[in-house]
């Protein structure tokens, strides 16, 4: 019995040490990433309400790309987050930009239900390839994609992203928390 207890803490401790280096590997820059640098490639897509939106109207701006779906659980969890960073920040410039990579009739319900408070391009599958040009070569969602005033992508993350990692990216980048 005594041995069987010892198996169970050690293995709870293995899992629990696995967790928190996923979670610190989640938080850090994809630092190898080929597309850190470049200009943003220009893409246009429809909103919720099928009006096509082109990335160059943030032109000047920092923007947070976020590739999101409805059916990703990490997804779902960061973007009450988001919505916190464009009340705060948004007066200074700050711009989050939601890529939907999923239905549109579910996104919409989603921002419904939420109350998202950033737009949101709904890009279905060719989000897929969308993502790639913006440096997501394995497909993870989510993934964002933090690009300077001048247009150059500076940061992207493969997994979620913290509210204070997010600050810390922001205050990096000319914004004052």
């Amino acid at each position: 019995m005594k041995k069987a207890l010892i198996i169970l803490v050690i293995a709870a401790l293995a899992a629990t040490g696995g967790f928190a280096v996923r979670s610190y590997l989640n938080q850090q820059a994809d630092a190898n990433n080929p597309a850190l640098g470049q200009i943003r490639p220009e893409f246009a897509a429809p909103d919720i309400n099928g009006e096509y939106q082109n990335i160059k109207q943030y032109d000047g701006k920092l923007v947070l790309l976020n590739f999101w779906a409805t059916w990703c659980p990490p997804c779902k969890h960061e973007i009450p987050a988001f919505i916190a960073l464009q009340n705060e920040y948004g007066s200074q410039g700050f711009q989050i930009v939601g890529l939907a990579i999923d239905d549109e009739d579910a996104v919409a319900g989603f921002i419904e239900e939420i109350g998202m408070n950033y737009p949101t391009m709904v890009v279905q599958q060719a989000g897929i390839e969308l993502a790639r040009r913006y440096g997501n070569d394995q497909g993870v969602l989510p993934y964002s994609v933090l690009i300077d005033r001048d247009g150059r992508i500076v940061y992207t993350i493969s997994g979620e992203l913290s509210k204070k990692r997010a600050r810390e990216l922001l205050s990096a980048h000319g914004i004052k928390l």
